[in-house]
């Protein structure tokens, strides 16, 4: 990896508005995401187990809640679609998401069947056990 152009890539990033950059060149991707105050380098992701926890909010609506403290991705990789959008049907045991934590990264699943009404985290934000990620209804009541 070349040293310099990280470098020069974290310069960039804590000098500027920026919250993320991204940079790619012959095979080789280098992804920052400045998360409070601070510049973090990710990996490519690739997902990994890890279930997550259900918590009713409502009789017919329910979260899924990040099992562990990490970063919550929406997708396999940033060139490729989310896991689910609002309105997604998803069925119990359906992959949601990825949790990276300390450079593990985490499958999220979903432990019910249901509709996604709301998703409460932003993609690549920094989430602590327990945090909601996904607002689910029962197929009968979700009106998306």
């Amino acid at each position: 990896m070349d040293k310099p152009l990280v470098e020069r890539l974290v310069s960039l990033l804590e000098n500027s508005a920026l919250s993320e950059i991204e940079y790619s060149a012959d095979g080789t991707r280098i992804r920052l995401v400045k998360e409070s105050g601070q510049t973090v380098p990710m990996q490519p992701r690739a997902p990994e187990a890890q279930s997550s926890m259900a918590t009713p909010t409502r009789q017919s609506s329910w979260t899924i809640d990040a099992g562990l403290t990490g970063i919550f991705y929406r997708a396999p990789s940033p060139d490729e679609s989310a896991f689910v959008d609002v309105g997604t049907a998803i069925e119990e045991g359906q992959q949601v998401g990825i949790i990276e934590a300390m450079k593990m990264l985490n499958v999220l699943e979903s432990e019910r069947s249901g509709r996604v009404v709301r998703i409460l985290v932003e993609d690549g934000a920094s989430v602590e056990a327990g945090t909601p990620l996904f607002e689910l209804q029962s197929m009968e009541d979700a009106h998306v």
